[in-house]
């Protein structure tokens, strides 16, 4: 019997928090370069699919750009330096921003420029048809109210759903409060308003084995050769960006308002969709006896802050540190995914 599977991975919401999953995945790069003897290899020539929400979603669409060539642009570590040298701008927040915002309360906390200009220069006019992989990338459409689910394949079949990769990448993690929405138009200009995938689907991984359900691999530039996928066919990586530490306690709760409620209530969600997902996936895995080809990375943030805006340098390196750390003590675990992903 064929050990072959399709292989998918998938990378959380969590704003700077993404270097937590971009360090794990270095790693993870690095490591089938060096047992592949090929220091060429990159994570989008050994998955499939790439899912990713937020800023799951622009490590995505780093993994999956390509040059004039062809060839994967960037490395999994040239991902992680986006948030380790561009963070602290994206995040930037004068005190006449935060007097004009009021903190976030009366108008986005953030400016979009720094982040748009990123993006601009890492994916230029790319559009996702061109991505390396067949990828799901999550956002919300608050105009028509609708889930919206960007993909390689949809952008070369119908070029209403064929968008510049920096929009997509600035659509998914338009997050409420911190970012304005997004407008973006396709190829042939159809709008949309966008907020951050986070808010339906902060853990895609569910969304990726949904998308992969639906897809022929025989007729996509992907390793694997097999058609419309089930569980027993699949082997799926889902990458958290942190576990949430902070505790709400009951005698403060009880008398909270809207006010109080905003910050709380948008950690529970993304943690608690986050959980569900992963409880959901556990169970299906199960039901086919292949629990083995679900995993899913949750690091602790050890030092780190669980903000996910926190940008000071002290943090940007508590989070690259906690990395290194879960990486560090799950090495066992991670050379078996390594395993996996190497598997014909």
């Amino acid at each position: 019997m064929s050990t072959k599977k399709v292989k998918i991975l998938s990378i959380d919401g969590g704003g700077i928090r993404g270097i937590l999953p971009g360090t794990i995945l270095n790693y993870i790069e690095t490591e089938l370069q060096r047992r592949t003897n090929n220091p060429n290899t990159r994570l989008a020539d050994h998955f499939d699919l790439i899912a990713g929400t937020s800023t799951g979603g622009i490590l995505t669409c780093t993994y999956l750009i390509v040059d004039e060539n062809g060839q994967t642009k960037y490395s999994a570590a040239d991902a992680l330096n986006i948030y380790l040298e561009r963070g602290g701008d994206i995040f930037n927040l004068p005190f006449s921003r935060k007097l004009w915002s009021l903190f976030g309360i009366r108008r986005p906390k953030y400016s979009v420029d720094s982040l748009e200009s990123a993006l601009h220069d890492y994916f230029g006019e790319s559009m996702t048809a061109d991505l390396k992989r067949p990828c799901i990338i999550t956002s919300y459409d608050i105009r028509d109210r609708k889930a919206i689910f960007f993909n390689k394949v949809d952008g070369i079949n119908n070029p209403v759903r064929n968008y510049k990769v920096r929009d997509v990448a600035r659509a998914t993690s338009a997050a409420p409060t911190y970012f304005k929405p997004a407008k973006i138009k396709s190829a042939i200009d159809s709008p949309l308003v966008l907020v951050d995938g986070g808010v339906f689907a902060n853990n895609p991984a569910l969304c990726a084995y949904a998308e992969a359900r639906t897809l022929d691999f025989a007729k996509q530039d992907t390793p694997s050769e097999i058609a419309f996928p089930s569980a027993e066919d699949m082997f799926l990586l889902s990458l958290g960006t942190g576990t949430e530490q902070q505790p709400y306690y009951y005698d403060s709760a009880k008398n909270w308002g809207m006010l109080k409620w905003i910050q709380p209530i948008i950690d529970i969600m993304m943690s608690g969709n986050s959980e569900t997902v992963d409880y959901q996936l556990k169970q299906m895995f199960k039901a086919v006896k292949h629990e083995d080809c679900y995993h899913r990375i949750q690091p602790s943030l050890h030092n780190a802050k669980s903000q996910m805006d926190d940008v000071s340098p002290q943090n940007l390196k508590a989070l690259h540190e906690a990395g290194l750390v879960y990486i560090s003590n799950n090495e066992e675990k991670i050379s078996k995914i390594i395993d996996k992903i190497l598997e014909s």
